[in-house]
């Protein structure tokens, strides 16, 4: 069995036989001067050796003090590299991916099993999206909806993968009233989303289909207005993987249909993800999901 010596005092001579002086090592490892001059006096104890020796109003390294202080020096450099190498691994597995809550909950995250069979080690890590952008220094991926027109510039220095299409269209409870006018047609409430409140305008003009409303209420994030929209209070525009189990299950009903857009499905891959050779099997697994939608 290979003796060591006291491991929690090796930092604590490191930093006063590199620095020369007990007060600027408690400084820099943010211990007292008390607690640095025990830790060496126990190291010396456990070696049998003096290790440094007074010299005017500073001290100095014995000649058995330099002896250990080249091997502790280097010893603990090596732990460091190799502490930065695993940890670079780690982060490697983990992608940062920004995407909208309501992304999250209805589509992506019940999904994520499956990824995780095909991709053992991969590991996701959310940061949500909705009026505030996210700086693309913080995350690798964004996952975004054309919705209706692109967001340009919404990411500086990102490259927009496309991964599938996307379907666009009104929705609302079974019995809300949605009125045919003269225009178009009209109801008491639509609610808007605060990212992209032109949808609306641009459905219509896609679509040459008009809809009206005494009230418009805008919210940040796109589940809220389906909240609305189940309870029957007003009509959302949606996607249609986001409102899939309500229309299967009658909670929501779209009576226009949705409007395709090619390849408005998209993955907002930064410099940083660019470095990361596990984005581009995360963006593969995402084209198959939407394409299998």
């Amino acid at each position: 069995m290979r003796r060591l010596p006291p491991l929690s005092s090796l930092p604590a001579f490191e930093a006063v036989a590199r620095l020369g002086s007990v007060k600027a090592a408690g400084e820099e490892l943010g211990r007292t001067h008390g607690a640095v001059s025990k830790q060496i006096a126990t190291l010396a104890e456990d070696l049998g050796v003096a290790l440094f020796r007074k010299e005017g109003v500073g001290i100095r390294l014995t000649r058995e003090g330099e002896e250990f202080a080249q091997s502790v020096s280097g010893a603990l450099d090596r732990l460091a590299q190799a502490r930065d190498r695993i940890r670079l691994k780690g982060q490697e597995q983990v992608i940062e991916i920004g995407l909208s809550a309501t992304l999250a909950m209805r589509w992506l995250i019940p999904r994520m099993p499956s990824l995780y069979l095909e991709v053992p080690g991969m590991e996701l890590s959310f940061r949500m999206t909705g009026s505030q952008i996210i700086p693309d220094h913080e995350i690798d991926v964004a996952l975004t909806f054309d919705r209706l027109s692109w967001i340009e510039g919404y990411y500086s220095r990102a490259d927009i993968v496309r991964l599938g299409d996307v379907a666009f269209g009104p929705v609302h409870a079974p019995g809300f009233e949605l009125v045919q006018d003269g225009v178009g047609y009209h109801c008491a409430k639509r609610y808007l989303q605060q990212v992209a409140p032109g949808t609306w305008d641009a459905w219509s003009a896609l679509t040459g289909v008009q809809v009206s409303a005494d009230q418009e209420q805008t919210y940040p994030h796109t589940f809220l207005a389906l909240e609305g929209a189940v309870a029957g209070l007003g009509v959302a525009m949606s996607e249609r993987r986001l409102v899939a189990e309500e229309l299967a299950t009658g909670g929501l009903v779209a009576p226009f249909g949705f409007h395709t857009i090619d390849k408005g499905f998209g993955a907002v891959v930064t410099e940083r993800g660019r470095g990361k050779a596990k984005v581009q099997v995360l963006l593969d697994w995402l084209g198959r999901q939407a394409a299998s939608d």
